[in-house]
């Protein structure tokens, strides 16, 4: 998401400062006010009132990409997945602070259990380790972080999970301080970066593909 903002604003008058932040110290940043001028990113499929929307009150017009989810899988798991049913009674991983449309009455109910850790590495070496049946996440996501960190796809396997969660797009987001001329100006420069296979290039190169 850096690398895409930072193309897409070096011909603007506009200067960046990177911030980085476990999830849930990300959100009380924000719901803070404690940097009053910021840029994230966010979702249509993340508005309402749970406090993650605050990602998602004002976001760009031009969408970065579409994200599916998958279910990532120890290899050598036999594990099939035909339905919801198919988790009942097993644990899935999930990340702290982080919802998951269509599943929380199975979280709720205990049809589906559930360990919750802090961040999208701990989730796929609980994977390694067997201690769920599956970690819940964005394909391009789980895919940067084995890259990052160095983890063998090969002890993985991806399920389509997209017959629950379907996919939706990706946009920038905005705090309500930033200005409609600096809004447009970025989407200008996004819908350029998109047309020339820019942006398809920064997330084939942060999965190493």
């Amino acid at each position: 998401m850096t690398d895409i903002l930072d193309q897409a604003v070096q011909h603007l008058d506009i200067t960046l400062t990177e911030q980085a932040y476990p999830f849930m110290r990300y959100l009380r940043m924000m719901h803070t006010d404690h940097y009053p001028l910021w840029i994230s990113y966010g979702s249509p499929a993340w508005q309402g009132d749970s406090e993650i929307s605050i990602q998602s009150r004002h976001l760009s017009k031009e969408k970065l990409f579409d994200v599916t989810h998958v279910l990532v899988v120890k290899a050598d798991r036999n594990f099939n997945f035909y339905s919801i049913e198919a988790l009942f009674g097993e644990t899935v991983i999930t990340l702290n602070g982080f919802n998951y449309p269509g599943l929380d009455e199975y979280f709720a109910s205990g049809e589906i259990n559930t360990l919750a850790v802090k961040s999208h590495e701990s989730a796929l070496r609980a994977i390694e380790n067997s201690r769920g049946i599956a970690f819940i996440a964005m394909k391009t996501r789980a895919l940067y972080t084995m890259n990052k960190a160095g983890l063998d796809r090969n002890k993985f396997k991806l399920v389509d999970f997209s017959s629950i969660i379907p996919p939706y797009p990706i946009h920038l987001s905005y705090s309500s301080t930033v200005n409609k001329k600096t809004k447009l100006s970025i989407d200008k420069a996004i819908a350029e970066l998109k047309n020339s296979g820019k942006v398809d290039q920064i997330i084939k190169f942060y999965q190493g593909i």
